[in-house]
């Protein structure tokens, strides 16, 4: 049964479906080094221009943000969690929703570094009712979805609960900009 989801890279929008192999998109996506998507449609969010359509292969290491939709998982297997409100920033994006924890867990909480307070999570972690910003071609756009699958190894830093509200438009504007620079290398020999 495929699924729809949205990944964003560092600099590219990618929208498409996946075979589903797993209960949910989560574990799936946890569990495998890369994944294909046939037919995608790639946006660039650094430059913009047309929206271009392609097969392509993105590592799980790579992918900064999901936007997923589908199955929530077995409910009987669910484990009762503390809900905080997160929001996270990651290379160009923010992201805004409820980060779920395990019920007692001993998380670092007053931590900014999300290193800590991410540690032991899978690389892929679960927000809910969450939003992503980010500056698209100078503009600023914000996208909410029902679960967003965040890359903890590519957060810079993260707010918890009260130090998680504002605007998250804010937040973009006061990142450092982010410069690509072509990686593209002659191999013809041409000089």
């Amino acid at each position: 049964m495929p699924v729809d989801l949205i990944v964003f890279t560092a600099d590219r929008r990618i929208r498409g479906a996946i075979p589903l192999a797993d209960d949910r998109v989560s574990d799936m996506l946890n569990s495998v080094p890369r994944i294909v998507i046939r037919g995608a449609q790639l946006e660039d969010v650094v430059h913009g221009g047309p929206e271009q359509v392609a097969d392509v292969t993105i590592t799980v290491g790579s992918i900064v943000a999901v936007l997923a939709s589908g199955r929530r998982g077995i409910e009987n297997l669910r484990r009762r969690t503390d809900v905080h409100k997160a929001r996270l920033g990651l290379v160009r994006y923010t992201v805004t929703g409820w980060l779920h924890i395990p019920a007692g867990a001993d998380a670092n909480l007053a931590s900014h570094e999300p290193s800590a307070v991410l540690a032991g999570r899978d690389i892929l972690v679960p927000l809910t009712d969450a939003t992503i910003t980010y500056d698209k071609a100078g503009e600023a756009v914000t996208e909410q979805f029902e679960t967003i699958l965040i890359n903890r190894s590519q957060a810079a830093w993260i707010d918890l609960d009260d130090a998680a509200g504002g605007d998250d438009g804010d937040a973009v504007d006061e990142r450092p900009k982010v410069y690509h620079a072509a990686m593209a290398k002659d191999f013809t020999g041409a000089t």
